[in-house]
């Protein structure tokens, strides 16, 4: 089973991706984490990105499909993947169908975690990054044990620069515009579901998990 989950930045997509990674095998592919990788890999397509990171242009969508389609293909034969983050409008979600179609897979369902944007925006504020490790906080819904320090590596803990108040408003403007048109798009396709992010992560989860367990 191949899924998407879909909502905007501070919903929790990552939280649940890596939930359903532990709960249900499913590989949890988040593009950023995916090139970050790739460019530190002696590649063709390795070289490719790091050359557009150096360059400090945004990466192509054909090269950053095709890295997905790769991983994804990885795991054809086990249990299939959750996508975190990508496809983040029409065109990239048409392109990803086709490059699966060509290799006998597709994107089996699309679950789209939905939160008042008010209640997203008080998330994203609060949320804090390890530097060592790259570990998620936030202070409203999982707070550090040691104010300012990595529960799992001791790391420093910082704010993203696009997570201030300002930066935020322009990223969710951005996302509400392209997430229209995604949601409209698999919908179309009768593989969408709605699940009420606004709640407790483990009641999030099996509300996830009673969506995806009905074709297991």
């Amino acid at each position: 089973m191949n899924v998407i989950l879909l909502g905007p930045q501070g919903s929790g997509k990552g939280t649940q991706a890596a939930e359903l990674e532990t709960r249900l095998g499913l590989r949890h592919i988040a593009s950023g984490d995916l090139l970050r990788e790739a460019r530190e890999l002696d590649t063709p397509l390795g070289r490719l990105v790091k050359k557009y990171y150096d360059a400090g242009e945004l990466v192509p969508d054909d090269v950053v499909i095709e890295l997905i389609v790769q991983e994804i293909n990885k795991h054809l034969n086990g249990q299939g993947v959750v996508l975190d983050g990508f496809p983040r409008n029409v065109t990239q979600a048409q392109a990803l169908d086709k490059a699966l179609a060509s290799n006998g897979s597709q994107i089996d369902k699309v679950v789209e975690l939905v939160a008042p944007l008010e209640v997203v925006k008080k998330r994203l504020t609060g949320r804090l990054i390890c530097r060592t490790c790259g570990a998620v906080y936030n202070l409203e819904t999982k707070p550090p044990k040691v104010p300012g320090k990595c529960d799992l590596d001791g790391g420093e803990l910082y704010q993203r620069p696009d997570d201030t108040p300002e930066a935020i408003e322009k990223r969710l403007q951005v996302w509400a515009k392209e997430n229209e048109g995604l949601v409209n798009y698999y919908q179309s396709r009768g593989i969408l579901y709605k699940v009420d992010a606004n709640k407790p992560v483990e009641q999030v989860t099996q509300d996830i998990m009673t969506i995806l367990k009905r074709d297991l």
